[in-house]
């Protein structure tokens, strides 16, 4: 796998810890986020301040990937996923997720999309 399979396994590994705090280093200042449901988030620290509400409350998080597809060039990623976690003392498991991400040259996150 190349550098976009690499930043995505940075990126699940901060949501597995429930830690954003270096997220915004991954994302560009000007990256767009987008998700079912919610308005678009748009700059790394809009996103990671998201992110961090999106998984306050959540413990045991587990996030298995199912299927990674990078482009040949390395600056994009398809990820089908699942996400596992406790909140309000209930399990939630396996709810399937999809995201893209596209690399700017420096190898950081431009758009980031989530489908559920």
């Amino acid at each position: 796998m190349g550098h976009a399979a690499e930043v995505w396994g940075r990126l699940s590994e901060m949501m597995e810890r429930g830690d954003v705090s270096d997220m915004a280093e991954i994302y560009t200042a000007d990256a767009l986020y987008l998700e079912p449901y919610n308005p678009p988030h748009r700059g790394n620290l809009l996103i990671q301040a998201y992110l961090k509400d999106f998984l306050g409350g959540k413990e045991e998080i587990d996030i298995a990937e199912k299927q990674v597809i990078e482009s040949p060039a390395g600056d994009a990623v398809a990820v089908e996923w699942t996400i596992s976690y406790t909140a309000g003392g209930r399990r939630w498991n396996e709810l399937p997720r999809a995201s893209f991400l596209t690399l700017d040259d420096a190898g950081r996150v431009t758009y980031h999309r989530d489908y559920s």
